[in-house]
Protein backbone atom coordinates (compact mmCIF):
# COMPACT_ATOMS: atom_id res chain seq x y z
CA UNK A 1 0.00 0.00 0.00
CA UNK A 2 1.19 3.48 -0.85
CA UNK A 3 2.56 5.00 2.41
CA UNK A 4 0.94 8.37 1.66
CA UNK A 5 -2.43 6.68 1.10
CA UNK A 6 -2.06 4.78 4.36
CA UNK A 7 -1.18 7.99 6.19
CA UNK A 8 -4.20 9.79 4.70
CA UNK A 9 -6.49 6.94 5.75
CA UNK A 10 -5.12 6.98 9.29
CA UNK A 11 -5.54 10.76 9.48
CA UNK A 12 -9.15 10.47 8.32
CA UNK A 13 -9.96 7.80 10.92
CA UNK A 14 -8.14 9.53 13.77
CA UNK A 15 -9.70 12.89 12.97
CA UNK A 16 -13.12 11.39 13.77
CA UNK A 17 -12.21 10.03 17.21
CA UNK A 18 -13.11 11.61 20.53
CA UNK A 19 -10.50 13.44 22.61
CA UNK A 20 -10.47 10.50 25.04
CA UNK A 21 -9.79 8.00 22.25
CA UNK A 22 -7.19 10.28 20.68
CA UNK A 23 -5.23 10.48 23.94
CA UNK A 24 -5.40 6.70 24.44
CA UNK A 25 -4.21 6.11 20.88
CA UNK A 26 -1.19 8.35 21.45
CA UNK A 27 -0.16 6.23 24.44
CA UNK A 28 -0.30 2.86 22.66
CA UNK A 29 0.96 3.59 19.14
CA UNK A 30 4.10 5.65 18.42
CA UNK A 31 3.25 6.11 14.74
CA UNK A 32 -0.18 7.50 15.59
CA UNK A 33 1.33 9.61 18.37
CA UNK A 34 3.64 11.33 15.90
CA UNK A 35 0.86 11.75 13.36
CA UNK A 36 -1.63 13.26 15.81
CA UNK A 37 0.84 15.85 17.11
CA UNK A 38 1.40 17.20 13.60
CA UNK A 39 0.15 20.83 13.53
CA UNK A 40 -1.76 20.25 10.29
CA UNK A 41 -3.63 17.33 11.80
CA UNK A 42 -4.33 19.23 15.03
CA UNK A 43 -5.86 22.20 13.21
CA UNK A 44 -8.00 19.90 11.06
CA UNK A 45 -9.08 17.90 14.13
CA UNK A 46 -10.08 21.03 16.05
CA UNK A 47 -12.21 22.33 13.18
CA UNK A 48 -13.89 18.99 12.45
CA UNK A 49 -14.74 18.26 16.09
CA UNK A 50 -15.34 21.83 17.32
CA UNK A 51 -12.58 21.56 19.90
CA UNK A 52 -11.80 24.38 22.31
CA UNK A 53 -8.05 24.92 22.67
CA UNK A 54 -6.23 27.83 24.24
CA UNK A 55 -5.54 29.34 27.66
CA UNK A 56 -7.53 30.19 30.76
CA UNK A 57 -6.28 33.46 32.24
CA UNK A 58 -6.75 34.41 35.88
CA UNK A 59 -6.09 38.09 36.46
CA UNK A 60 -4.32 39.56 39.46
CA UNK A 61 -7.56 41.20 40.60
CA UNK A 62 -10.98 39.62 40.23
CA UNK A 63 -11.57 38.50 36.68
CA UNK A 64 -10.79 35.72 34.24
CA UNK A 65 -11.05 35.02 30.54
CA UNK A 66 -10.28 32.52 27.82
CA UNK A 67 -7.72 33.20 25.06
CA UNK A 68 -8.42 30.88 22.10
CA UNK A 69 -5.64 29.44 19.98
CA UNK A 70 -5.60 29.26 16.16
CA UNK A 71 -8.58 27.36 14.69
CA UNK A 72 -10.20 27.07 18.13
CA UNK A 73 -13.78 27.73 19.12
CA UNK A 74 -14.31 30.30 21.86
CA UNK A 75 -15.31 29.43 25.42
CA UNK A 76 -18.11 31.15 27.33
CA UNK A 77 -17.17 31.68 30.99
CA UNK A 78 -20.10 33.98 31.76
CA UNK A 79 -21.83 31.35 33.91
CA UNK A 80 -19.04 31.40 36.52
CA UNK A 81 -19.39 33.58 39.65
CA UNK A 82 -17.95 37.03 38.96
CA UNK A 83 -15.57 36.64 41.92
CA UNK A 84 -14.38 33.15 40.99
CA UNK A 85 -10.64 32.51 40.80
CA UNK A 86 -9.36 29.83 38.45
CA UNK A 87 -6.72 27.75 40.22
CA UNK A 88 -5.89 24.80 37.95
CA UNK A 89 -6.90 23.24 34.66
CA UNK A 90 -6.37 20.15 32.57
CA UNK A 91 -6.24 19.32 28.88
CA UNK A 92 -9.11 16.90 29.48
CA UNK A 93 -11.55 19.81 29.69
CA UNK A 94 -11.96 20.31 33.43
CA UNK A 95 -10.72 22.95 35.84
CA UNK A 96 -10.75 23.93 39.53
CA UNK A 97 -11.89 27.31 40.79
CA UNK A 98 -12.64 28.88 44.15
CA UNK A 99 -15.30 31.40 45.10
CA UNK A 100 -16.37 33.02 48.39
CA UNK A 101 -18.80 31.08 50.56
CA UNK A 102 -22.27 32.64 50.33
CA UNK A 103 -22.95 32.44 54.08
CA UNK A 104 -19.59 32.14 55.85
CA UNK A 105 -17.47 35.29 55.75
CA UNK A 106 -13.80 34.84 54.84
CA UNK A 107 -14.47 31.24 53.74
CA UNK A 108 -14.09 29.90 50.22
CA UNK A 109 -15.53 26.91 48.38
CA UNK A 110 -13.59 24.85 45.83
CA UNK A 111 -15.40 23.71 42.69
CA UNK A 112 -14.62 21.34 39.84
CA UNK A 113 -16.02 22.42 36.51
CA UNK A 114 -16.27 21.51 32.84
CA UNK A 115 -16.75 25.01 31.39
CA UNK A 116 -17.62 23.96 27.83
CA UNK A 117 -20.72 22.10 29.07
CA UNK A 118 -21.26 24.51 32.00
CA UNK A 119 -21.09 21.71 34.58
CA UNK A 120 -20.08 22.76 38.10
CA UNK A 121 -19.84 20.76 41.33
CA UNK A 122 -18.76 22.08 44.75
CA UNK A 123 -16.06 20.04 46.45
CA UNK A 124 -16.02 19.00 50.11
CA UNK A 125 -14.08 21.26 52.45
CA UNK A 126 -10.39 20.40 52.85
CA UNK A 127 -9.39 18.74 56.12
CA UNK A 128 -7.20 21.66 57.22
CA UNK A 129 -7.63 25.43 57.28
CA UNK A 130 -4.07 26.38 56.34
CA UNK A 131 -3.53 29.19 53.85
CA UNK A 132 -3.31 27.75 50.34
CA UNK A 133 -0.08 28.31 48.40
CA UNK A 134 -0.77 26.30 45.25
CA UNK A 135 -3.44 24.02 43.78
CA UNK A 136 -2.72 21.47 41.06
CA UNK A 137 -4.92 19.10 39.08
CA UNK A 138 -4.09 15.90 37.21
CA UNK A 139 -6.34 13.46 35.34
CA UNK A 140 -5.41 9.88 36.22
CA UNK A 141 -7.90 8.13 33.92
CA UNK A 142 -10.47 9.27 31.37
CA UNK A 143 -12.73 6.19 31.15
CA UNK A 144 -14.33 6.68 33.62
CA UNK A 145 -13.06 10.11 34.57
CA UNK A 146 -10.71 9.98 37.56
CA UNK A 147 -8.77 13.02 38.71
CA UNK A 148 -6.82 14.21 41.72
CA UNK A 149 -6.39 17.72 43.09
CA UNK A 150 -3.30 18.56 45.14
CA UNK A 151 -3.41 21.42 47.65
CA UNK A 152 -0.12 22.66 49.09
CA UNK A 153 -0.35 25.19 51.88
CA UNK A 154 1.52 27.22 54.49
CA UNK A 155 4.99 27.13 53.02
CA UNK A 156 7.56 27.28 55.86
CA UNK A 157 11.29 27.73 55.25
CA UNK A 158 12.57 27.22 58.78
CA UNK A 159 11.15 23.89 59.90
CA UNK A 160 13.11 21.46 62.07
CA UNK A 161 13.19 18.05 60.45
CA UNK A 162 15.53 15.26 61.45
CA UNK A 163 18.96 16.75 62.07
CA UNK A 164 18.50 20.08 60.35
CA UNK A 165 16.25 22.76 58.93
CA UNK A 166 14.15 22.39 55.80
CA UNK A 167 11.30 23.83 53.76
CA UNK A 168 7.94 22.15 54.22
CA UNK A 169 4.44 22.31 52.75
CA UNK A 170 1.25 20.86 54.17
CA UNK A 171 -0.22 18.52 51.56
CA UNK A 172 -3.81 17.43 50.97
CA UNK A 173 -5.13 15.39 48.05
CA UNK A 174 -8.68 15.26 46.74
CA UNK A 175 -9.49 11.99 44.96
CA UNK A 176 -12.58 12.08 42.73
CA UNK A 177 -13.22 8.35 43.25
CA UNK A 178 -13.43 8.81 47.02
CA UNK A 179 -14.92 12.32 46.85
CA UNK A 180 -12.98 13.42 49.89
CA UNK A 181 -9.73 15.14 50.88
CA UNK A 182 -6.89 13.18 52.50
CA UNK A 183 -4.09 14.72 54.56
CA UNK A 184 -0.72 13.45 53.36
CA UNK A 185 2.80 13.69 54.75
CA UNK A 186 4.45 17.10 54.45
CA UNK A 187 6.36 17.83 51.26
CA UNK A 188 9.92 18.28 52.56
CA UNK A 189 12.53 20.24 50.59
CA UNK A 190 16.06 21.41 51.46
CA UNK A 191 16.31 24.56 53.53
CA UNK A 192 15.62 27.77 51.50
CA UNK A 193 14.41 25.72 48.49
CA UNK A 194 10.81 26.44 47.53
CA UNK A 195 8.31 25.97 44.70
CA UNK A 196 8.44 28.95 42.36
CA UNK A 197 4.82 29.99 42.08
CA UNK A 198 5.51 32.27 39.10
CA UNK A 199 6.73 29.27 37.04
CA UNK A 200 4.36 27.19 34.93
CA UNK A 201 3.65 23.70 36.22
CA UNK A 202 3.07 20.82 33.81
CA UNK A 203 0.93 17.69 33.94
CA UNK A 204 1.58 14.71 31.70
CA UNK A 205 0.97 10.98 31.92
CA UNK A 206 -0.40 11.04 35.44
CA UNK A 207 2.27 13.24 37.02
CA UNK A 208 2.62 16.89 37.99
CA UNK A 209 5.93 18.71 37.49
CA UNK A 210 7.00 22.06 38.93
CA UNK A 211 10.25 24.03 39.03
CA UNK A 212 12.03 24.63 42.31
CA UNK A 213 14.14 27.64 43.25
CA UNK A 214 17.34 25.53 43.11
CA UNK A 215 16.73 24.70 39.40
CA UNK A 216 15.51 21.18 40.14
CA UNK A 217 12.14 19.70 39.16
CA UNK A 218 9.67 18.46 41.75
CA UNK A 219 7.50 15.57 40.53
CA UNK A 220 4.27 14.27 42.01
CA UNK A 221 3.29 10.80 40.75
CA UNK A 222 -0.51 10.75 41.07
CA UNK A 223 -0.76 6.96 40.78
CA UNK A 224 1.52 6.23 43.75
CA UNK A 225 1.14 9.66 45.41
CA UNK A 226 4.90 10.00 45.74
CA UNK A 227 7.14 13.09 45.51
CA UNK A 228 10.60 13.00 43.91
CA UNK A 229 13.08 15.55 42.55
CA UNK A 230 15.53 15.58 39.66
CA UNK A 231 17.73 18.13 37.91
CA UNK A 232 16.94 20.25 34.89
CA UNK A 233 19.45 19.65 32.03
CA UNK A 234 22.91 19.91 33.58
CA UNK A 235 24.26 21.72 30.51
CA UNK A 236 21.90 24.66 31.20
CA UNK A 237 22.49 25.15 34.92
CA UNK A 238 25.16 27.82 34.49
CA UNK A 239 23.70 29.70 31.55
CA UNK A 240 23.47 33.46 32.06
CA UNK A 241 19.98 34.59 33.10
CA UNK A 242 19.26 31.10 34.51
CA UNK A 243 17.51 32.70 37.50
CA UNK A 244 15.07 34.62 35.29
CA UNK A 245 11.63 32.91 35.14
CA UNK A 246 11.00 34.43 31.70
CA UNK A 247 13.99 32.58 30.26
CA UNK A 248 13.60 29.03 31.59
CA UNK A 249 10.32 27.13 31.61
CA UNK A 250 8.88 23.70 32.00
CA UNK A 251 6.81 23.05 28.89
CA UNK A 252 4.72 20.25 27.45
CA UNK A 253 6.10 19.09 24.11
CA UNK A 254 4.05 16.53 22.16
CA UNK A 255 2.70 15.02 25.36
CA UNK A 256 6.09 14.81 27.10
CA UNK A 257 7.74 16.90 29.79
CA UNK A 258 9.95 19.50 28.18
CA UNK A 259 12.32 22.23 29.31
CA UNK A 260 12.88 25.43 27.34
CA UNK A 261 15.66 27.88 28.11
CA UNK A 262 17.21 30.91 26.48
CA UNK A 263 20.74 30.32 25.20
CA UNK A 264 23.69 32.52 26.29
CA UNK A 265 23.44 34.41 22.99
CA UNK A 266 19.99 35.62 24.07
CA UNK A 267 18.80 35.04 20.49
CA UNK A 268 17.53 31.45 20.55
CA UNK A 269 15.79 28.85 22.70
CA UNK A 270 16.91 25.31 23.43
CA UNK A 271 14.26 22.60 23.69
CA UNK A 272 14.93 19.60 25.92
CA UNK A 273 12.63 16.61 26.45
CA UNK A 274 12.68 14.07 29.28
CA UNK A 275 13.10 10.59 27.77
CA UNK A 276 11.66 7.29 29.01
CA UNK A 277 14.93 6.54 30.84
CA UNK A 278 14.59 9.85 32.73
CA UNK A 279 17.46 11.63 30.95
CA UNK A 280 17.24 14.96 29.12
CA UNK A 281 17.60 15.02 25.34
CA UNK A 282 18.13 18.26 23.42
CA UNK A 283 15.76 18.31 20.47
CA UNK A 284 16.27 21.67 18.84
CA UNK A 285 17.64 25.20 18.96
CA UNK A 286 15.14 27.74 17.67
CA UNK A 287 16.21 31.21 16.58
CA UNK A 288 14.03 34.13 17.61
CA UNK A 289 13.35 37.43 15.92
CA UNK A 290 14.34 40.44 18.03
CA UNK A 291 10.77 41.55 18.67
CA UNK A 292 9.75 38.08 19.88
CA UNK A 293 12.91 37.45 21.93
CA UNK A 294 11.84 40.19 24.36
CA UNK A 295 8.57 38.43 25.21
CA UNK A 296 7.95 35.88 27.94
CA UNK A 297 7.38 32.28 26.89
CA UNK A 298 4.05 30.86 28.08
CA UNK A 299 3.85 27.43 26.44
CA UNK A 300 4.52 25.34 23.35
CA UNK A 301 1.16 25.18 21.60
CA UNK A 302 2.12 22.57 19.01
CA UNK A 303 5.31 21.30 17.35
CA UNK A 304 5.70 24.51 15.31
CA UNK A 305 3.95 27.10 17.47
CA UNK A 306 5.01 28.86 20.66
CA UNK A 307 2.87 31.12 22.82
CA UNK A 308 4.50 34.34 24.02
CA UNK A 309 3.07 36.82 26.51
CA UNK A 310 2.73 40.49 25.59
CA UNK A 311 1.10 43.04 27.87
CA UNK A 312 -2.34 42.84 26.27
CA UNK A 313 -2.07 39.84 23.97
CA UNK A 314 -0.95 36.24 23.74
CA UNK A 315 1.15 35.87 20.60
CA UNK A 316 1.06 32.54 18.76
CA UNK A 317 4.40 32.45 16.97
CA UNK A 318 5.23 29.96 14.20
CA UNK A 319 8.89 29.00 13.86
CA UNK A 320 8.13 27.22 10.60
CA UNK A 321 6.60 30.34 9.05
CA UNK A 322 8.93 32.70 10.92
CA UNK A 323 6.31 35.03 12.30
CA UNK A 324 3.12 35.64 14.24
CA UNK A 325 0.17 33.53 13.08
CA UNK A 326 -2.41 34.63 15.64
CA UNK A 327 -2.96 37.01 18.54
CA UNK A 328 -5.49 36.61 21.34
CA UNK A 329 -6.29 39.93 23.00
CA UNK A 330 -6.48 40.02 26.79
CA UNK A 331 -8.54 42.48 28.83
CA UNK A 332 -6.62 42.71 32.07
CA UNK A 333 -8.14 45.94 33.30
CA UNK A 334 -4.80 47.09 34.67
CA UNK A 335 -3.88 43.80 36.35
CA UNK A 336 -1.21 41.38 35.21
CA UNK A 337 -2.25 37.72 35.03
CA UNK A 338 -1.28 35.48 37.92
CA UNK A 339 -2.08 32.28 36.02
CA UNK A 340 -2.11 31.41 32.33
CA UNK A 341 -3.29 27.81 32.13
CA UNK A 342 -3.44 25.58 29.02
CA UNK A 343 -6.92 24.24 28.30
CA UNK A 344 -8.43 21.84 25.76
CA UNK A 345 -11.97 20.48 25.63
CA UNK A 346 -14.85 19.11 23.62
CA UNK A 347 -18.47 20.04 24.39
CA UNK A 348 -19.67 16.63 25.62
CA UNK A 349 -21.09 16.47 29.18
CA UNK A 350 -19.18 14.24 31.59
CA UNK A 351 -19.61 12.74 35.06
CA UNK A 352 -17.54 15.00 37.31
CA UNK A 353 -18.51 12.78 40.25
CA UNK A 354 -18.61 8.96 40.10
CA UNK A 355 -22.14 7.71 39.45
CA UNK A 356 -22.11 5.42 42.51
CA UNK A 357 -21.32 8.38 44.79
CA UNK A 358 -24.14 10.59 43.57
CA UNK A 359 -27.00 11.01 45.94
Amino acid sequence: MDPKFSCDVNMEILSRTSLKTLDITRCINKQFEKLTYDPGFLNFYKKRNKIVSGFLIQKGGNGYEFAPGPESNNLDLGFLPHDAKILASSEQGIMVFESPHLQLQDSIVYHVCKPSSKQVLPLPYPKTSYTTDNVYMVVVDSKPLHYKIVRLSDYTSDTDYGNGRCTSYHCEIFDSREWTWRVKDHVILPYTVYIKSNYQWITTRGSIYMLLSNKEVLKFDAYFEEWTTFSTPIQTLYYPFSENPRLRKLVKYQGKLGFACMTPSFRSWEIWVLTVDQSWEKLDVLDMKKDIAKLSLVAIYDADTWVMNEFKTLVFYSFKEGGCISKARKSYGGYSPIRILPFRSDFEPIDLKPVDLKG
